[in-house]
């Protein structure tokens, strides 16, 4: 369920037509160089075996290329892989525009695997385009390295039937984790389910509880990420939290081995009341389990005080550019990357193309989440298509209502996916064992995650 890069399936090709291209400012033909035209290699071109989403984006290609005929386009399958990255980089192999994971930025920059786009977004309009929490992420002494494309922040989902059913106000969620924990000890004792379950394998059990880590005011790593530090009182209180609702209160689910998927089914079929996950949680559990769309809630993450403002974990995906790139070239590159990501959000038609292509195949319109421009921007594209959107806005109120005073937290810069793995076994062993060495068990994932981080 978790995704770095929520591209929607099956839509149009006349969705994002010119409509798209002539809505952003920034975007007209550059002069090509004396030397020839301006070389564009575009990457992370779909599969062949997902021919919508190919369709799709090749005829965004068309359209950019009609506009900028001096331009020599071409396309590649070709995407983020951190184990070549380094190898295609040093031998000039790489896209001119690929995507990669927020987790990958900080440790490109810094090596000097990126290139500085400064001047690019700034002469096209994009960065006063982004949300300014987001585009810190790409920010290093006032430059800019990448462009956010997609984004997404953590909160609490909840089942509104199944706090209808404990007797519980879905219209006003749980704001603190004792609140949280107040409600899923109710659901359990009305309903027999349990109240609150808790993702634990294929790395996203670490990602969670490091999500949960730091709304208490705890971090995953240091600020440089070359350091652990999650074995700290905050990361002792979210596990002592899991392990009193599990053998305390008997509202956590007993299952210590819950893969996302089997969260999902689990939720769906009304056998848990909360978890902690990102908003996009809406779409697999609405398209591919049947989920009915107006009992799924989602709210902004715990805190531990009510009225303080909630932190999160966000992630997402991030266009770069090769560092090997002209001037000429990243110019080409941002404002590709503008019509493609980015123009519905500066064009109405634009807009309403796109979210009619979306609605015409049955996909959800607009998930209210951590949005990629501004929060001005975002909200009057919601109201562009709100007459589109299926998704039930009303019931992300809670989140909407306070993602202007959340906190945003990214990724772990390096290693993140091994992070997560060395806690997996720590939520499980929470879950399975009421004897469990919380103190024990976080030092010895640190040490292990320290030796990582030091190769």
């Amino acid at each position: 369920m978790r995704k770095h890069d929520r591209t929607r399936t099956a839509v149009s090709l006349a969705a994002l037509s010119a409509l798209a291209l002539s809505a952003l400012t920034g975007c007209q033909a550059s002069t090509p160089e004396e030397t020839g035209p301006v070389a564009l290699v575009i990457g992370n071109r779909p599969a062949a075996t997902e021919e919508a989403r190919r369709d799709l984006f090749d005829a965004r290609v068309k359209e950019f290329q009609k506009a900028h005929p001096d331009y020599k386009i071409t396309t590649t399958e070709d995407g983020w892989d951190a184990q070549t990255f380094a190898a295609r980089l040093a031998a000039g192999d790489l896209p001119t525009v690929t995507g990669v994971p927020f987790t990958e930025i900080r440790g490109l920059i810094e090596r000097g695997q990126v290139a500085d786009i400064t001047d690019a977004v700034t002469e096209t309009g994009v960065i006063d385009l982004l949300n300014p929490q987001i585009v810190e992420i790409v920010t290093k002494d006032d430059h800019y390295y990448g462009v956010p494309t997609s984004a997404y922040a953590m909160g609490l989902v909840y089942n509104r039937a199944v706090f209808e059913a404990a007797g519980l106000d879905p219209d006003s969620p749980p704001t603190t984790w004792d609140e949280v924990r107040a409600a899923a000890k109710t659901i359990t004792e009305k309903t027999g389910q349990p109240g609150f379950a808790q993702v634990t394998t294929e790395n996203q059990g670490g990602w969670v509880l490091g999500t949960e880590i730091i709304a208490r005011g705890g971090a995953i790593v240091n600020e440089a990420g070359d350091a652990p530090t999650f074995a700290s009182q905050q990361g002792i209180d979210a596990l002592q939290y899991l392990h009193d609702m599990r053998w305390k209160d008997g509202s956590l689910s007993p299952n210590g081995l819950l893969s996302a998927t089997e969260l999902a089914q689990a939720f769906a079929a009304g056998q848990a009341g909360m978890f902690i996950l990102q908003s996009d949680a809406y779409q697999p559990l609405t398209e591919l389990l049947g989920f009915p769309a107006k009992d799924f809630g989602f709210a902004a993450m715990p805190t531990l005080t009510a009225g303080e403002a909630p932190v999160t974990l966000s992630g997402g995906n991030i266009d770069i550019v090769s560092p090997k790139a002209t001037p000429a070239e990243a110019k080409a590159a941002v404002e590709w990357i503008a019509f493609a990501q980015l123009g519905r959000y500066e064009n109405k038609e634009a807009a309403r193309a796109y979210a009619e292509a979306l609605a015409s195949q049955g996909s959800a319109v607009a998930i209210p989440g951590l949005p990629v421009v501004t929060a001005e921007r975002y909200q009057e594209y919601l109201e562009w298509v709100s007459d589109i959107n299926t998704v039930p806005l009303a019931n992300f109120a809670p989140y909407l209502d306070r993602v202007s005073e959340q906190s945003v937290v990214s990724e772990p810069p390096s290693r993140g996916q091994d992070i997560y793995a060395a806690l997996d076994p720590v939520v499980q062993a929470v879950i399975t064992d009421e004897k469990a060495d919380i103190v024990g068990l976080l030092n010895t994932a640190s040490d292990s995650v320290e030796t990582l981080l030091s190769r």
